[in-house]
Parts: structure tokens; sequence; C-alpha cells
């Protein structure tokens, strides 16, 4: 597995990778291409964004798709989309992947990497294994907006 920062022009790979992982259970997502470009734009194309891809065979295989993150504690890589093509989950690629972005991170001055995720999803228990601490005290509030 190799290890490369991803850009702009990485962007069709990625959404076929993010259709690929994100359209099946548990996630279900429904994107359409429109809405899939603009999101993947925008995580990718900020001054601030920071993303790995994991490649197998010259194919991206995996994904952490984030944003650096000024704080008090230092430095933080907010991971917004982290995933790796299913066929290939269960097989450790997943904790290599993160393990090697730790290791980046690391050597770069970062304090943190931050996510969030469901707790009914695989992710959750993945994330637990892999030395992440639940932040028990903090909410996550989502309020429609009504039209």
């Amino acid at each position: 597995m190799d290890i490369r920062e991803l850009t702009i022009a990485n962007i069709e790979a990625i959404k076929t990778l993010m259709l690929d992982i994100f359209s099946k259970a548990p996630w279900e997502d429904r994107w359409t291409n429109e809405q899939l470009h603009a999101y993947v734009s925008e995580l990718i194309g900020n001054k601030n964004s920071l993303s790995f891809g994991a490649y197998k065979d010259e194919i991206l295989i995996g994904m952490a798709l984030g944003r650096i993150k000024s704080w008090y504690e230092g430095t933080e890589y907010w991971i917004d989309e982290f995933g790796i093509l299913p066929e290939m989950q269960q097989s450790g690629l997943g904790t290599k992947f993160i393990h090697e972005i730790e290791q980046v991170l690391a050597g770069k001055g970062f304090a943190h990497i931050v996510l969030l995720t469901e707790r009914n999803v695989p992710a959750y228990r993945f994330y637990q294994k892999n030395g992440f601490e639940e932040m028990v005290d903090t909410v996550f509030f989502v309020k429609p907006i009504k039209s």
C-alpha cells in the first residue's frame, strides 16, 4: 500500500471511491453526481484541506479526506471522510492506513486527529480499536431548516 496526498486532480477517483464505500450498507448514501462533486470539491479544494489516499497497484483503495484546524492545544487534523473499499475491509489495510497518516501528522507536529462517526456502525469499533477516544461530554447538534 502506497500513501499519497490527494488534491483536486484526484476528484474523479475520490468520487468513485466515495460511491463504492458509502452507497452500500450501513451508510446507504444517495448522492447525485452534482452533490457529490460539490461535496468532494469543498473537502479537497479548501486552503486548509489535507487529504490522503491509499493506493494498491495504482488504484485508489482508501481515503482520508480532511482539513487542518488550529486549536489552543495545537494543530488538529479533522477527518471528514475515511474509508477503505468494502472488499478490502477487515484485512488490516484501514489500520495500517490510519497509522501511516498518524506518523505523517506526528512528523509535522500535529496534536490530534478528530472525527465523527455513528455508534451503530462498524466504523465505531474500528476507531476504538485504533486508539481513538470517545468524547462523552461532547454533543453533536443538528437543526433542520424549515422552508
